[in-house]
């Protein structure tokens, strides 16, 4: 997750809240129809779709993931187009390391026919995010979650975004309410372990994880999942500031809402612990549970509805 210091979010946060009482002055708008269909590929599990910045006539490609709180540059991209950064801000990885990183301003981010203006990016280096064909050169989450409702088609790969206010009237799916950790939307969540235990949690939504759960070090030690779950194998990530050493594993099925998905595919590393403001945080849940529904996000309402 890409997450700035938390004293910079809640100043952020009360500006756009101020920012939209000032302009909440109309009716409702018509939310049935979108205003952009948007066509994404997969990359490493990853939602991608393509980007153009002001002044440059290149086709980037940037990841949507819903637990990115802040925008994301590639900064060789950014080194690319000669974009200067203009001062530095706080930022953290996963095991919340605090960095801190240069900062580029976009006058202007067009996704498809969207105009999205002034977009501050931080910097970071995304290589190991692509693969042969794509490169990444970016990410983006809460900053499009908060101008749109955003609805994620897996099966025809499409990224659907309607005008703020109430979700659609037609909405299909079982609704769930959620509730924020810092800017990150949360659910509850229960999964069954091998031993038939079941245990309830609060999980970060996280579209651009590249998995089914990555539990926090906490929740692991809390119910001695690192000895009930067997190994299936291991792996290490390069996160900002270190490597991260993973455990990869599996469990019998999680619920959702009265949704169920069955052989999740789960992640532990003893230096994750994405912290939980109000609630305990268990972990986040990626792309190996969103991909079995059609999701929709109502950031401002916080709605979210399985399809």
């Amino acid at each position: 997750m890409w997450r700035i210091y938390w004293i910079l979010i809640v100043i952020a946060a009360a500006c756009t809240n101020a920012s939209a009482q000032r302009k909440n002055t109309s009716a409702e708008p018509d939310n049935t129809k979108p205003v952009s269909v948007i066509p994404f590929t997969l990359v490493n599990n990853h939602i991608v779709f393509p980007v153009t910045l002001s002044g440059s006539s290149d086709t980037l490609h940037f990841i949507f993931d819903s637990g990115a709180e802040v925008t994301v540059m590639n900064t060789r991209t950014a080194e690319r187009l000669k974009m200067p950064s203009n001062r530095q801000a706080f930022m953290s990885g996963v095991n919340n390391g605090m960095i801190q990183v240069p900062v580029v301003t976009i006058n202007a981010l067009y996704i498809k026919d969207i105009r999205m203006p002034y977009v501050n990016a931080y910097l970071e280096d995304l290589r190991d995010l692509g693969n042969e064909k794509t490169s990444i050169d970016g990410v983006i989450g809460v900053a499009l979650m908060r101008t749109y409702i955003i609805r994620i088609d897996y099966k025809n790969q499409q990224l659907m975004l309607f005008p703020n206010g109430k979700t659609k009237v037609n909405t299909a799916g079982q609704l769930i309410h959620f509730q924020l950790n810092y800017t990150t939307p949360v659910v509850e969540a229960s999964i069954k372990l091998p031993n038939g235990t079941a245990l309830m949690g609060n999980y970060h939504v996280t579209t651009g994880g590249d998995y089914g759960l990555l539990f926090n070090w906490p929740f692991v030690e809390k119910y001695k999942l690192n000895t009930i779950l067997p190994t299936i194998n291991t792996d290490k990530v390069q996160d900002m500031a270190k490597v991260l050493y993973y455990i990869n594993s599996s469990i019998p099925q999680l619920q959702m809402a009265g949704r169920t998905v069955n052989s999740v595919p789960i992640s532990y590393s003893k230096d994750v612990d994405d912290v939980g403001v109000f609630v305990e945080i268990a972990g986040a849940i990626g792309y190996e549970v969103w991909k079995h529904f059609t999701v929709t996000i109502n950031y401002n309402k916080k709605e979210l509805f399985l399809e």
